[in-house]
């Protein structure tokens, strides 16, 4: 039997959580109906019941609802994007209505659009029973006053107004980790990592074999992966895929654990050097 994934407290929400979760950004909604079943079967399998979706990822969310109506033992975590009271409500109505549920696990405001207006509408539908927990997503600040900022997600969580965040961090691009990540776990507020892989950019260009044997990992996906779990604050890491095979392994790297503070600085120096070479500077 597979060995299931270790499990991280958010000790705001009061719950533990795998530290691993499926992602759904730009993978499953190019799946077919066999592989995202098959895809929710190996999360099943390794005891990492945890998927993240937004309305606004293509078809993801809807496939993904009709699958996990027979199945309320995954924690679901999606979003919600508008700024409009109607649009938001008929949203998440929708959202009800396709995964079979009168509750959302956690319902996060998609990169603090409108956050000011919408957390206090996800505080009324927490009240209400139809939330369990409240949560905002942040990857970096838009351009044309799109989305929030850095600093509005510093005062959400100072002001202690979430349950969860969501932020993109990795070993190439960690400036979050400087205080974002202490103030959540100051505050007991739990914390998702998106993009640990960078989309897949920091994969284009591993190291090598012998550097690998060093570190302790056999791939370079699993150093990335462990290189987040290195931070204790750190709930759940995402990664998106649409392949089974490519989430068993990434289990099998959580299950492995963090990395020495020695091995961590080695998978920094080179996914900062890959970012380097692709931007090209």
């Amino acid at each position: 039997m597979t060995s299931t994934v270790p499990r991280r407290p958010a000790r705001k929400a009061g719950i533990d959580l795998p530290v691993l979760g499926l992602g759904t950004w730009r993978t499953i909604d190019r799946a077919g109906p066999d592989r995202l079943a098959g895809l929710l079967e190996a999360a099943r399998t390794v005891g990492a019941r945890l998927v993240d979706t937004a309305p606004v990822y293509s078809d993801a969310e809807p496939r993904l609802a009709r699958l996990l109506r027979q199945d309320p033992s995954f924690f679901v975590a999606t979003k919600i994007w508008d700024t409009e009271p109607e649009a938001v409500e008929a949203v998440f109505a929708e959202q009800l209505t396709g995964y079979g549920r009168s509750c959302i696990d956690l319902l996060q405001v998609h990169n603090l659009n409108g956050w000011r207006a919408n957390l206090a509408w996800l505080d009324r539908q927490k009240a209400a029973g139809r939330v369990r927990f409240t949560g905002v997503t942040y990857q970096f600040d838009h351009a044309f006053g799109m989305g929030g900022t850095r600093a509005d997600l510093a005062h959400v969580i100072a002001a202690d107004q979430v349950d969860f965040v969501q932020v993109n961090m990795n070993a190439a691009e960690p400036t979050l980790a400087e205080d974002i990540l202490p103030a959540a776990a100051e505050a007991g507020i739990g914390v998702v990592v998106m993009r640990p892989f960078g989309e897949g950019a920091l994969l284009a260009e591993p190291p090598s074999a012998g550097f690998l044997r060093e570190l302790g990992c056999t791939s370079w996906s699993e150093a990335l992966l462990r290189w987040v779990l290195t931070h204790p604050e750190v709930t759940t890491v995402l990664t998106a895929t649409s392949r089974p095979e490519h989430f068993l392994a990434n289990a099998a790297a959580a299950r492995s654990g963090p990395l020495g503070p020695a091995e961590a600085e080695a998978v920094a120096d080179h996914a900062r050097s890959v970012l380097m070479t692709r931007s090209g500077r």
